[in-house]
């Protein structure tokens, strides 16, 4: 089921980031991690939504984006039902070489993680059907985005 956001600002967009935590949290898969994919141009605020999300889910590290790194991972607090979060920036990868070395196969795999992919279309091959696919456009105004989930 697909719904559409207007954001106005990185505090909406942060705000849409925590209601999504809300709705998915209690989803529990059995054969693979909870997957959040996000796709959208460079500054359409797929990290502004990452941090809210990290934050939501009780991630107190500083969040910032992996770009050159392409993958962080965090312990979550007890008192989620997963044990680990993955932040997987996948804007530089370009070949199966260069996730291969990075293990995304096998987080992807395991039903303890949640893991939020920026640049998600380019690693859509090997994600999970349950993914869930948010996308960012760009709105009338500068800071507008439309954000769509589903």
């Amino acid at each position: 089921m697909e719904t559409n956001y207007i954001s106005k600002s990185p505090f909406n967009t942060s705000g849409i980031a925590k209601t999504l935590v809300s709705r998915i949290m209690k989803t529990k898969t059995k054969n693979n991690a909870l997957v959040v994919g996000l796709i959208g141009e460079l500054g359409a605020g797929k990290t502004v939504f990452v941090k809210a999300f990290m934050r939501e889910i009780g991630v107190r590290r500083r969040i910032t984006s992996p770009t050159f790194v392409m993958l962080r991972r965090f312990i979550l607090p007890n008192s989620t039902s997963f044990g680990s979060a993955y932040h997987i920036d996948a804007y530089r990868i370009k070949e199966d070489k260069d996730r291969t070395g990075l293990g995304i196969k096998k987080i992807l795999k395991d039903p303890n993680n949640i893991v939020l992919i920026e640049w998600a279309d380019r690693l859509s091959s090997i994600l999970p059907k349950d993914t869930i696919w948010v996308r960012f456009k760009y709105g009338k105004k500068e800071k507008q985005r439309k954000i769509i989930i589903d």
